[in-house]
């Protein structure tokens, strides 16, 4: 499964019920949160290779430029002089050197697409990332909450500690209903015999 499709899942999932299926639920957000930020970083080391190359093109980019105004002036001072000859070599020049603009430039803008195009892929996986480990702190809060709840209502797990005084004061209260439910009965029976005849 891939980083992406693993990601979309959590997001589009129930992350509790997706969760508690899971063995280590916390380990396997964890790791999915680690996976995405090593992804990112990938990534963001990329968009820094391509803004260094964009800036070595656009520097290629002002020289080509450069170089072609010259030879321009080279053609210029070539005629002025009646040297076609040698304007022919300048001319060549300038075409080869408008070529290479041409080639540099149609670089410039695929470097530059590839960049926005990274830097919106970037900014979605933030958000993305944001919110898995938004999502994985309110799960944890919940279990916590969840725990500390069960935790309060288990026998024994109170904080309180029954004493030995309290067990045989409840002791003889219930030996005391016991008695009193044994000498009712007697006189009930009475009654119904009473009723019967």
């Amino acid at each position: 499964m891939t980083l992406i499709q693993r990601m979309t899942r959590f997001l589009k999932a129930d992350l509790h019920g997706l969760l508690d299926g899971l063995e280590d639920p916390e380990e396997v957000v964890k790791q999915t949160i680690r996976d995405m930020e090593e992804a990112l970083e990938r990534k963001e080391q990329t968009l820094t290779a391509l803004h260094a190359t964009l800036q070595r093109l656009t520097a290629e980019e002002q020289e080509a430029g450069r170089a072609a105004r010259e030879i321009n002036h080279h053609i210029d001072l070539c005629f002025e002089a009646g040297n076609e000859a040698l304007a022919r070599n300048f001319v060549r020049k300038r075409l080869e050197t408008e070529r290479q603009a041409r080639d540099v430039a149609r670089a410039v803008e695929e470097t530059q697409a590839r960049r926005a195009a990274l830097e919106n892929t970037i900014t979605a996986q933030r958000e993305q990332l944001a919110a898995v480990v938004q999502q994985l702190n309110r799960y944890m809060a919940t279990r916590q909450r969840q725990a500390s709840t069960t935790s309060a209502f288990t026998p024994g797990q109170s904080g309180t500690v029954l004493t030995d005084d309290e067990v045989e004061v409840a002791f003889l209260d219930e030996k005391r209903r016991r008695v009193g439910r044994t000498q009712a009965s007697p006189e009930r029976e009475n009654e119904e015999h009473e009723e019967s005849t």
